[in-house]
């Protein structure tokens, strides 16, 4: 079976269901209280209508399989069906031809069907925790960059202590600010935070 709709059989679903068919799709109608038994695979595609995206229905599915059937809707719905892992939406309003693409992308098992403005947004959004998570080395001092160095090659406080000539107290208040400063909750952190520099 190449897609499965769920749906009231209305606009929504049914306009899917024609355009399946003209590109020789295997396609099953299914209502929503029917029970249906599919492997999940990620060929898998099931399109379900979004007043029929119940729990229920949601967990007979993957959400990575599961196209979201719907008229307009707003670049924040898209996006929060984006962040929820669906594997993308149908504005179906749209004109057949835009819809048989579409189609035709998820047999290929191309790529993900949202709109490049909610994909540059949810994009954009990760880019920004990036740059927040990351504090930058230039926050900390000429000692502390020391010794995340020290740290990054896998030497504990003492050893540092020794290469650097000072006590290990001292090389424990370093590292007490440089966690504070990179946000990391341990030295494991620190190095993952400050790799990128």
């Amino acid at each position: 079976m190449d897609f499965y709709i769920i749906g009231k059989e209305h606009e929504l679903a049914s306009k899917v269901f024609k355009c399946a068919c003209l590109i020789d799709a295997k396609v099953r109608f299914v209502m929503p209280c029917d029970s249906i038994k599919i492997n999940n695979t990620i060929h898998d595609v099931c399109f379900i209508e979004f007043d029929c995206l119940s729990d229920e229905v949601s967990r007979r599915f993957e959400k990575s399989s599961i196209v979201v059937l719907s008229k307009p809707f707003s670049l924040e719905q898209e996006c929060a069906y984006l962040h929820d892992g669906y594997r993308g939406v149908i504005d179906t309003t749209r004109p057949p031809q835009q819809i048989i693409d579409q189609l035709q992308l998820l047999l290929n098992n191309i790529e993900l069907l949202y709109s490049r403005a909610a994909l540059s947004k949810i994009a954009l959004q990760y880019l920004q925790t990036r740059v927040l998570e990351f504090k930058p080395i230039s926050a900390l001092t000429r000692k502390e960059n020391q010794i995340v160095t020290y740290i990054q090659s896998g030497l504990q406080n003492k050893e540092i202590a020794k290469e650097l000539a000072i006590s290990p107290a001292t090389v424990k208040t370093h590292v007490q600010r440089i966690l504070k400063k990179t946000g990391a909750k341990n030295r494991t952190q620190i190095i993952s935070k400050t790799a990128a520099y």
